[in-house]
């Protein structure tokens, strides 16, 4: 994108690796966590041989978390926004904890809000188009508009993953 002339930064992340300790769980029909507890086929017994029925479950897990990008995200906005290079900003997340600084944007300048996954769009970034300044919209991504609007491959050094 750099090399395209398309992009005038592009700022990464990281990502942290570790594990955790968490209770097993899975999840209801409306996708809502639920601790997982013992049942057949795995089942708990105690020292004298007798089921444990209900037991719950701890496991440690391998972790990958982005980190940084939605520090950086919030950075960078509200640096164009306080040097007035920009005339309007959108932010494609639906990370809430952008809340504050795309607050302080809607302030100063027009927020286009993109949430690019399924789903409600994090109810810390709703707001209302005449807030602030106004002229603020939000949409929501979907895997026609995704399709739709990629860069041919590759784009300089960058190449869409197979199958895209």
């Amino acid at each position: 994108m750099l090399a395209s002339g398309s992009v005038d930064h592009i700022e990464y992340g990281n990502y942290a690796t570790r594990t955790k300790k968490a209770m097993l769980a899975e999840v209801d029909s409306r996708g809502r966590p639920l601790i997982a507890r013992s049942r057949w086929p795995v089942m708990v017994r105690d020292s004298s041989g007798l089921d444990v029925r209900d037991a719950q479950f701890m496991v440690q897990v391998l972790s990958m978390e982005e980190k940084g990008s939605d520090v950086n995200v919030a950075a960078h906005l509200l640096i164009d926004i306080a040097s007035s290079t920009v005339d309007a900003a959108v932010v494609i997340s639906n990370d809430s904890d952008l809340r504050l600084p795309i607050q302080y944007a809607r302030s100063m300048t027009p927020v286009g809000t993109v949430n690019p996954r399924g789903g409600y769009l994090a109810g810390d970034l709703r707001g209302n188009a005449n807030d602030g300044i106004g002229n603020h919209w939000w949409i929501q991504l979907t895997p026609e508009d995704f399709f739709g609007a990629q860069l041919p491959s590759p784009v300089g050094l960058y190449h869409r993953p197979k199958g895209w």
